[in-house]
């Protein structure tokens, strides 16, 4: 999706994603102690002091699991998780568990399609150690559960303008193509509820939810360190 950067303060991502960050670059360091220090002060300093406890709250609750099978079995299962009051996210999974089609189907109380979409596990965040059934079922877990963000609309980043470009920012949240600046402000100030789930290696994908609107509508994509 090409769509234009804007600058973003509030980096929409829960604290288990961040923990997962730092237990990723820790595998770079050895198991250095130092190494493994300095790697949480670089995160901790893109973050608020509420972030930043939250992100230590989790970390005590984080299981790292066993070692990975190094023969990625055959994957065919699906997972629902409810999303606000009456909706349920529906993932299927398909194919080898280390490169698997998830298709992502959110319905609402009536069972009305309200979002989907497809993507493949070997390019999402969290599906790393998804080998076999059992630790695929753990990642579907925690990608509709866990690493979700609820919020509100309000939250979104101000839309700004530098010599008619987006301000830059290391992690940019790119705003939905085709949504105008009048239609992207009026979705800020209504604070519709929202929620944003892991559609990449390094993004999360906001949804919002406007009254008398079926439709789960995308407001863009908030980027995080990889």
């Amino acid at each position: 999706m090409q769509s234009s950067p804007h600058k973003s303060e509030f980096f929409i991502a829960p604290p288990q994603i961040l923990v997962r960050l730092v237990i990723k670059r820790i595998g770079t360091t050895g198991g250095n102690a130092m190494a493994i220090g300095k790697q949480f002060a670089e995160l901790f300093d893109y973050f608020s002091p509420t972030r930043r406890a939250l992100m230590l709250a989790a970390i005590l609750g984080l299981s790292l699991g066993a070692p990975a099978s190094a023969l990625a079995q055959d994957c065919e299962l699906s997972f629902e998780q409810p999303w606000l009051d009456d909706l349920v996210a529906s993932a299927h999974v398909s194919g080898a568990c280390d490169a698997a089609k998830i298709d992502l189907v959110v319905h609402n109380g009536t069972d009305e399609v309200v979002w989907s979409a497809s993507y493949e596990s070997d390019y999402m965040f969290g599906f790393d150690q998804a080998h076999d059934v059992g630790t695929m079922q753990m990642a579907l877990r925690d990608w509709l559960g866990d690493y979700i963000e609820f919020s509100n609309s309000a939250e979104l980043p101000e839309w700004r303008y530098v010599a008619d470009m987006p301000e830059a920012s290391e992690f940019p949240f790119y705003v939905e193509e085709g949504l105008s600046q009048a239609d992207y402000e009026g979705i800020r100030a209504a604070d519709h509820p929202m929620i944003c789930y892991i559609q990449g290696g390094e993004s999360t994908l906001c949804l919002v939810r406007q009254p008398g609107v079926s439709a789960l509508i995308s407001v863009g994509v908030q980027t995080f360190p990889g």
